[in-house]
């Protein structure tokens, strides 16, 4: 029980932790995308920003009939100031596009260091872009920075406004949630921005987490991919793992106290059903007690005045004799009186006892009614387990299912098996202790019900069969001779049979056969 109520809060915790885990996961994911729309927004506000950049500078070259290049220059160095993302503002134009000595750079406010535009590397961009609608294209692949084109209005002129932007200046690293780095790709630039995102060591970590966002601007087309490598701090599974531990110990001893109990009520309905059981096997005991004893009075009476009356009769005849002798002249009569009257008075004594007892015997006798043999013989086995197990004596028991049903006094019938098992296990006591086995078998045989009790003890003796069921005969020491006639007089007066004989196999084999209580009722119905 403390195995299966430990495996069970086992069970019951990694189940928990389990559970907690996935909802942690499902949390640290929640945040993540909240994360990521977050910094979509914030790139989305941004590019836009770019496009508003390129109308205002656009607004400024069509402001009247020349191109006021100062302002616009002007106007392109303070963006490029206040927008560190914007590394360069360019104005471009061009006579003839297929000459490359048509294109020239208007204006021009690019951060120090960073290499000049080239205008005829725009030309096939300029030629596919619509006036007014930016487009993006990326001058050195593999790297951060994409130019972002701006045809003007023919009305204005062959004229085309270009932003160099950095990606990676887009989104700042304490922009972005601690843990976490941020991938933006458009074309073939890329950029990667971390805030402490580390890589996980070795060993086992939860997995990890993307989410990716596509900005919705058609000039700027920008994936942006934010990932996370959680740890098990990240998890934040202390406080609950602690709960869910003291949970589970409260509810494992919640499940000890009510098994202790319930253990407990088992227990004592057990030992109620024992008492019960031992106080029916006494008094079943003490009935079967009674019915020997009266067995054994009965026999020992029938067999004494059987015995004893004739020379009874035969003495009461000859003392009367003697004392009308002593009447007669020449006999000392006072002497012969004494002794004769005595005889007389003892033999009178002896037919008074003998009559008294064959009245107590014979009483109406036990009456036969429908008897399951099975239920006996558990009896048997319960009642004489003890005295069984004192002689180191195992009784094995064969019944048929169902059991046979005889017409026969159930207390009786038990006698019968007390008797037999009796001298079966007196018997063995002689024999080692691996031989003391008796075999009680209940089934139906010849259509009549059939007891048999076998042992594995040195069997009758060959000259003692014939006389077994006699009464006053016995090859025991002690014995009386009593037991088996008692069984046979009981088994004849329900119209039944008993039988002995020695086993092949060594031991001594006893069966009864009783009328089954159907064919008997079948009988008693079918007289007239």
């Amino acid at each position: 029980m403390a195995a299966l109520l430990a495996g069970g809060w086992l069970v019951l915790v990694l189940a928990g932790s389990a559970v907690l885990y996935r909802q942690a996961l499902d949390r640290l994911r929640m945040d993540l995308d909240g994360a990521a729309d977050a910094v979509a927004g914030l790139v989305s506000q941004r590019i836009a920003q770019h496009d508003a950049h390129l109308t205002s500078m656009a607004a400024l070259a069509q402001r009247s009939d020349r191109i006021l290049l100062d302002e616009i220059g002007q106007v392109a160095g303070a963006i490029r100031a206040f927008y560190p993302r914007i590394e360069g503002v360019d104005l471009i134009g061009w006579e003839t596009p297929s000459s490359e000595a048509g294109w020239r750079t208007l204006v021009s406010s690019r951060q120090p260091g960073l290499a000049p535009l080239v205008p005829r590397s725009l030309a096939r961009v300029v030629a596919a872009a619509q006036p007014g609608r930016p487009v993006s294209t990326v001058p050195e692949p593999g790297q951060s920075r994409y130019l972002l084109v701006k045809r003007l209005p023919p009305a204005v002129g062959r004229l085309a406004l270009v932003l160099t932007v950095d990606l990676e200046e887009l989104v700042a690293s304490r922009e972005l949630p601690a843990g976490t780095q941020l991938a933006l790709r458009l074309g073939d630039a890329a950029a990667m921005v971390a805030n402490d995102a580390a890589a996980p060591g070795a060993g086992l970590h939860p997995p990890a987490m993307e989410a990716v966002r596509m900005l919705d601007n058609a000039g700027q087309p920008i994936e942006l991919r934010l990932s996370r490598h959680p740890g098990w701090g990240d998890l934040a599974l202390g406080r609950p793992l602690t709960v869910l531990v003291l949970v589970s110990l409260a509810l494992l001893a919640l499940a000890v106290l009510l098994a202790v109990q319930r253990r407990r009520a088992v227990q004592a309905r057990g030992e109620a059903e024992r008492a019960r059981q031992a106080g029916r096997l006494s008094k079943q005991e003490a009935t079967l007690a009674h019915a020997a004893r009266v067995n054994a009075m009965g026999e020992m009476a029938s067999g004494i005045a059987h015995e004893l009356n004739q020379p009874l009769t035969a003495l009461l005849s000859q003392s009367q004799a003697a004392l009308r002798l002593a009447g007669l002249p020449g006999v000392e009569p006072e002497a012969m009186r004494r002794v004769l009257e005595a005889n007389v008075q003892q033999a009178r004594r002896a037919a008074d006892i003998l009559a008294r007892m064959r009245a107590y015997v014979g009483a109406s006798p036990p009456a036969a009614q429908a008897c399951d043999l099975g239920e006996v013989a558990a009896d048997m086995v319960a009642l004489m387990r003890a005295d069984l197990s004192a002689r180191g004596v195992r009784l094995d028991t064969e019944v048929a299912v169902p059991p046979p049903v005889a017409w026969v006094d159930r207390v009786q019938a038990g006698q019968v098996m007390h008797n037999l098992i009796r001298n079966a296990a007196e018997a063995l006591g002689s024999v080692p202790q691996e031989r003391r086995r008796i075999v009680l078998g209940i089934d139906e045989a010849d259509g009549m019900a059939r007891i048999v009790v076998g042992d594995d003890g040195p069997g009758v003796a060959p000259g003692m069969l014939p006389h077994i069921f006699e009464p006053f005969r016995s090859d025991k020491e002690d014995g009386m001779g009593l037991g088996l006639a008692i069984c046979e007089s009981i088994v004849h007066h329900f119209d039944g049979s008993i039988s002995a004989a020695n086993r092949p196999e060594g031991g001594a084999r006893f069966i009864v056969l009783l009328p089954l209580a159907g064919a008997r009722r079948t009988s008693q119905e079918s007289m007239p």
